[in-house]
C-alpha cells in the first residue's frame, strides 16, 4: 500500500511539473501571439493617445505624502507638576548643605539617672568643614554628586555663616533659574542622558556676583550648578500620540495627487520604452491591453508529456537514489523546469530582438553543475535528455538542442559528488571556457552567419552566469531541498565549523574523544561501502549534547572527582539520558542537518547504561532494567550502526586499557564483547545490515583500535652531559 503511494505522489509531481513547463513554454514565452504588456517590459511598439485623459502617478503621490509625513515632527506636552519637582529637589539639597553646619547631640551624665519622665538633653554642635562634607556625601540627595562640588557648597555655606552674606541662595536662584530654561525646552526619554552628559560636560555660565567669583573659581561654581541641576532633572514631556497622528493625517490629506495628462496624439510610449505603472494604467484605459485571447499550441504537449513519463520510468527501473528519496526526485524536476525557462527564454528573446546568436548565451550549465554536485551522473544524463526535447518541443531550433544537450552534460566532466567548494570554486573556470568551445563546434557545424566576437562573447558571458549563479546558490538549493550531500558533509565535518568549535571550547575531552570516533567510523565504513563523511560527521556531533553539562561525563573530569559519586543511580540516569534531547536542541541551532544530527539520536539507540543498572542493582535488586536505558532510538543505516559501536569501543578502551596495557588478544576481546551485547540487546533490528557487513567492521575496529593502542618505548630519563 505504502509504495502505491508513493507511486502516486510521484506521478503527482511529474503532473505539476509537466504543467509548469507547458504554462512557461507557451504562456510566459508565447511565440507568434498577441504579445502581453506588463509594468517593466520593453514596449513592442509606439503607442499615441486617442484621447485626453488624466492618469493619476500613483508612485509618485505616495513618495510626496510620505516626505510630507515624515517632516511631521513630534508632538510633546510639558508636566509642569515635574518641573516643581525638579526645583523643589535642588531647594532641598542646599538645604541639605545648610542643615550640615550643625548636628544635634544627646548629652547624657554618668552621675545621673534618668528616669522614664526625664527630658533629654540636646545639644547643637557645630561641624567642620570636613564633617561637613562627609554628612552631605551621606545623604541620599548628594549619593552621586562628587566631593569636590560638595566641597564647594559647603565652603560656600561656611563663608555666608561666618560673613552674614547670602551666595548660597543666589548659587540656589541660580541654579533653579537655569533649570527652569532647560524644562520650558523639554526633556523626553530619548533625550534625558544627553541632556545630563551635555550639562556636566559643558556646565552653564553663571550670572552671579563678583565678589564670589573672586572666592570660589568660575569653573568650579558652574560644574557644581551643573551637577545639582542634572542629578534633579527628570523626564517631563509626554509624546502627544494621537496629536501627532491627526497632524500628519492633515499634512497628508493636504497633498494633492500627481496627475498625469495625455492630450489626443500624445505618445504614450515610445517602442523600446520600459513601461511605467503611469503609462500602462493609461494604455489599460485606452484599451491597448485588452487584446485576443492567445490559441493553445498543442504541439509540444506529447513532447512534454513524453519526457516526464520517460523519467518516471527510468528511475522506477534503475531504482535509482533519487526515486527513494522524494526530496531528490523534487530538485531534478525543478531543475527541469528550470532547464525549460533557459532554452525557451534565449529562443523568445532572441527571435524578438532578431539576434539569433543569443542562443550561445544559454546559462544551462548552470542545471548540469547543481546536478552534478547534489545529485549524480544519471541524474545529469536525465537531464541533458530532457533539455534537448524539451529544446525541441520551444522552438525546434537545431543549435539550442544541442546547446541544451551538451552543456548539460560538459560539468560532469570536471565535477562529481565528492567535491568540496574549493575545487568546485576551480573547476567552474574550466566549466566557463567549455561552453565557448561548444558554441563554436555547433557553429561551424550548422554553418551560421555570426562573426567569432558575438558568438565568443555570448557564449562566455552565458556560461559565466550560470556556473556562477550555481556556485553561489548551490548551498541555498542543497537547504531548501533539505538534502545532505559529500560537498555539505565535509563542510559539516570542518574542524573550523562553529559547532565543532563550541563543543571544543566547552567539553574539550567530549572533542577528542569525537575525534577518534570518527577516525573508527570512517575507515569501518569505507569497507562496507557506506557513506564515511557522513559517518565522521556523525561521529564529531554525535556528543554535542555533552557540552551543556561536561563536568558529568568522565571524560571532561580530569583532574576532579566524579560528581555522579554523590547523586542516586536515577539522577544520574537523567542527566546522561539529557545528552540526546540537548545534542538534538545544539545540532538544529548551529543547523546541522537532519541525516548528521541521526546520529545524535541513534548512537546510543535505546541500550542499557550498564554501570548504574548495575549500581542500582546492589541495593534494589527489583529494579527494572527499562528504567535504564537511553531515550535515542534503534540505528536505522548502516552509518548509525558504525558510530554506535565505534562510540562504545572507543570509551571501553579508555577505560579499560587506563589500567592495563592492550594487546591483541584484549582488544579483539573487547570489540566481541561489546558487538555480542549491542546484538543481543536488540539494537540492530532496525539497521539495513549484514552478519558480513558486522565482520568487516569488526576487523577494521580491530586494526585501528591496534594502531592507537600500540606500545611505544619508554625513554629513560634524561640528564645533563658532563662538561668537558
Amino acid at each position: 500500500m505504502r509504495n502505491y503511494f508513493s507511486f502516486g505522489v510521484k506521478l503527482l509531481y511529474i503532473a505539476i511539473f509537466g504543467g509548469l513547463v507547458w504554462f512557461i513554454s507557451f504562456s510566459i514565452f508565447p511565440e507568434n501571439q498577441v504579445i502581453k504588456i506588463s509594468i517593466g517590459e520593453e514596449s513592442p511598439s509606439t503607442f499615441v493617445a486617442p484621447k485626453y485623459i488624466e492618469i493619476v502617478d500613483e508612485e509618485q503621490t505616495d513618495e510626496n505624502i510620505a516626505k510630507a509625513v515624515d517632516s511631521v515632527n513630534p508632538i510633546y506636552s510639558i508636566n509642569t507638576d515635574l518641573n516643581q519637582t525638579v526645583l523643589n529637589g535642588i531647594t532641598s539639597m542646599f538645604l541639605t548643605v545648610i542643615e550640615a553646619r550643625t548636628e544635634e547631640v544627646l548629652v547624657s551624665s554618668d552621675q545621673d539617672t534618668v528616669g522614664e519622665s526625664t527630658e533629654p538633653v540636646v545639644e547643637v554642635v557645630e561641624l567642620n568643614k570636613i564633617q561637613q562634607i562627609e554628612k552631605i556625601a551621606s545623604s541620599l540627595l548628594f549619593s552621586t554628586i562628587s566631593t569636590a562640588n560638595i566641597e564647594v557648597l559647603v565652603e560656600i555655606s561656611n563663608y555666608d555663616l561666618l560673613n552674614k552674606t547670602g551666595y548660597l541662595s543666589q548659587l540656589e536662584l541660580e541654579a533653579k533659574s537655569l533649570a527652569s530654561d532647560i524644562l520650558q525646552v523639554g526633556i523626553n526619554n530619548d533625550n534625558l542622558n544627553q541632556t545630563r552628559q551635555n550639562l556636566v560636560s559643558n556646565p552653564p555660565y553663571l550670572d552671579l556676583s563678583s565678589e564670589l567669583f573672586a572666592l570660589i573659581p568660575e569653573s568650579r561654581l558652574r560644574s557644581s550648578v551643573a551637577e545639582l541641576i542634572a542629578e534633579n532633572l527628570t523626564v517631563n514631556q509626554k509624546l502627544e500620540q494621537e496629536l501627532w497622528d491627526e497632524q500628519k493625517q492633515k499634512v497628508a490629506d493636504s497633498i494633492d495627487p500627481v496627475i498625469i495628462k495625455y492630450f489626443e496624439e500624445d505618445i504614450v510610449v515610445s517602442e523600446g520604452e520600459k513601461i511605467n505603472p503611469v503609462q500602462y494604467n493609461a494604455l489599460d484605459n485606452f484599451g491597448y491591453l485588452s487584446g485576443e485571447s492567445r490559441s493553445i499550441q498543442t504541439a509540444a504537449i506529447p513532447i512534454i508529456f513524453s519526457v516526464f513519463v520517460l523519467i518516471y520510468f527510468l528511475l522506477w527501473r534503475f531504482k535509482d537514489s533519487m526515486w527513494n528519496n522524494n526530496n531528490e526526485f523534487l530538485l531534478l524536476l525543478t531543475l527541469i523546469l528550470i532547464s525549460s525557462i533557459f532554452l525557451r527564454g534565449i529562443s523568445y528573446f532572441s527571435q524578438s530582438l532578431d539576434l539569433n546568436y543569443l542562443k550561445y548565451a544559454v546559462p544551462i550549465s548552470f542545471v548540469g553543475v547543481v546536478s552534478a554536485v547534489l545529485l549524480n551522473l544519471r541524474a545529469t544524463l536525465i537531464l541533458s535528455l530532457s533539455s534537448s526535447l524539451l529544446a525541441l518541443a520551444g522552438g525546434g531550433n537545431i543549435g539550442l538542442v544541442a546547446m541544451g544537450a551538451v552543456l548539460t552534460v560538459v560539468p560532469s566532466i570536471f565535477l562529481s559528488e565528492d567535491i568540496d567548494r574549493i575545487t568546485l570554486r576551480q573547476r567552474i573556470i574550466y566549466i566557463t571556457l567549455s561552453q565557448p568551445v561548444v558554441a563554436f563546434g555547433i557553429f561551424f557545424f550548422l554553418r551560421e552567419n555570426f562573426s567569432f566576437v558575438e558568438i565568443f562573447v555570448s557564449s562566455l558571458l552565458g556560461g559565466l552566469v550560470g556556473n556562477l549563479a550555481a556556485f553561489s546558490l548551490i548551498n541555498y538549493i542543497e537547504l531548501a531541498f533539505r538534502l545532505t550531500t559529500n560537498f555539505r558533509l565535509s563542510e559539516i565535518a570542518d574542524r573550523n565549523h562553529p559547532g565543532l568549535r563550541y563543543l571544543e571550547e566547552k567539553a574539550l575531552g567530549t572533542f577528542n574523544h569525537s575525534l577518534v570516533v570518527g577516525t573508527l567510523g570512517d575507515r569501518a565504513a569505507n569497507l562496507i561501502g557506506a557513506n564515511s563523511q557522513l559517518v565522521r560527521a556523525m561521529a564529531y556531533f554525535h556528543d554535542l549534547g555533552k557540552t551543556e553539562n561536561p563536568s558529568m561525563f568522565v571524560e571532561n573530569q580530569f583532574g576532579s572527582s566524579n560528581p555522579h559519586d554523590n547523586l542516586s543511580s536515577n539522577e544520574s540516569v537523567e542527566i546522561i539520558r539529557s545528552h540526546v534531547t540537548d545534542g538534538v536542541k545544539l545540532a538544529k541551532k548551529f543547523k546541522i542537518p537532519e541525516a548528521v544530527y541521526r546520529g545524535i539520536i541513534e548512537h546510543h539507540g535505546d541500550s542499557v547504561m550498564r554501570y548504574f543498572y548495575e549500581k542500582e542493582k546492589l541495593t534494589n535488586p527489583e529494579v527494572k532494567k527499562d528504567d535504564f536505558r537511553h531515550l535515542g532510538e534503534k540505528p536505522s543505516s548502516k552509518e548509525t550502526v558504525i558510530l554506535m559501536f565505534a562510540d562504545a569501543l572507543e570509551a571501553a578502551c579508555r577505560a579499560r586499557f587506563q589500567y592495563e596495557d592492550a594487546d591483541e588478544e584484549k582488544i579483539s576481546n573487547l570489540v566481541n564483547e561489546i558487538f555480542e551485547e549491542k546484538i543481543n540487546d536488540g539494537q540492530l533490528l532496525n539497521a539495513p545490515i549484514t552478519f558480513q557487513d558486522l565482520e568487516k567492521i569488526k576487523q577494521s575496529f580491530q586494526a585501528s583500535l591496534e594502531g592507537l593502542y600500540h606500545q611505544r618505548v619508554l625513554y629513560p630519563e634524561f640528564t645533563k652531559d658532563e662538561e668537558e
